[in-house]
């Protein structure tokens, strides 16, 4: 088993995966668009993808187990259904979507709308629990094409959840079936191989500690700082989709 990492280079990584899941344990979504790109710079993406997703994984569960009783069930039933269907379609059009038309429109408009939520602030209560199916459905599709699911499920639940630990709980768990999908995928692809696990075991004590820091913070915070860090991730992952597409 050949583990392709030096002390400095794990070091470093350790340092990005502690700070990106803070921002986790803040706002239940976003670590992979911090660790996913600076890994890479440091490990082949084929290793990277698969700690990425345990961690995201693990980090969705000690979340989702710790809470669970603040998430709102029946926004998870009507939410998770769909989020599986939309995985599997999302599998059916990976190979016939236009991929870079897809990315710049998909990265344009959570760019947008992250501003939007931005300078609006928080409104709750603004949509219909009807758009639940519609999200999870997109964000199961936009998981299994992007490797990006988070973004629809936190723009629904953030107009409907007015409490920010049951909005934290609630997109935990769409996160954990999201990211678990994914999870089965590289399992199945054969993609989970030994020196990956080993990273992944490697990284989590960061993970978690990162995750333990992001809770106390998010503890402190309102429910509009808290809408405030989901807006500026949101444009974040939009203005990374656009430059993945652009460059």
């Amino acid at each position: 088993m050949d583990i392709p990492f030096e002390f400095h280079s794990f070091i470093i990584s350790a340092l990005v995966v502690a700070a990106a899941y803070v921002i986790f344990g803040i706002s239940a979504f976003g670590a992979a668009l911090f660790t996913v790109p600076a890994l890479s710079f440091l490990y082949p993406l084929e290793f990277v993808l698969p700690v990425c997703v345990l961690l995201d994984v693990s980090a969705a569960i000690a979340i989702g187990t710790r809470f669970s009783r603040e998430s709102d069930k029946q926004e998870l039933l009507w939410m998770a259904p769909a989020c599986l269907v939309g995985a599997v379609l999302g599998v059916t059009l990976l190979v016939s979507l236009p991929r870079h038309a897809t990315l710049i429109a998909l990265g344009a408009f959570l760019l947008v709308y992250g501003i939007y939520m931005l300078r609006q602030g928080p409104a709750t209560g603004g949509v219909s629990r009807r758009w639940a199916p519609v999200s999870g459905f997109i964000g199961g599709a936009m998981g299994t094409l992007f490797g990006i699911g988070a973004p629809p499920y936190a723009i629904y639940l953030s107009r409907r959840l007015a409490d920010k630990d049951a909005l934290r709980a609630t997109l935990s768990n769409m996160v954990l079936l999201s990211t678990g999908i994914r999870a089965l995928v590289f399992a199945i692809g054969g993609l989970l191989l030994a020196d990956r696990l080993v990273m992944f075991v490697l990284l989590l004590p960061f993970a978690l500690a990162g995750l333990w820091c992001g809770n106390r913070i998010h503890g402190r915070i309102s429910r509009e700082q808290v809408a405030g860090v989901m807006s500026v991730v949101l444009m974040l992952i939009g203005a990374s989709l656009l430059v993945r597409a652009l460059v």
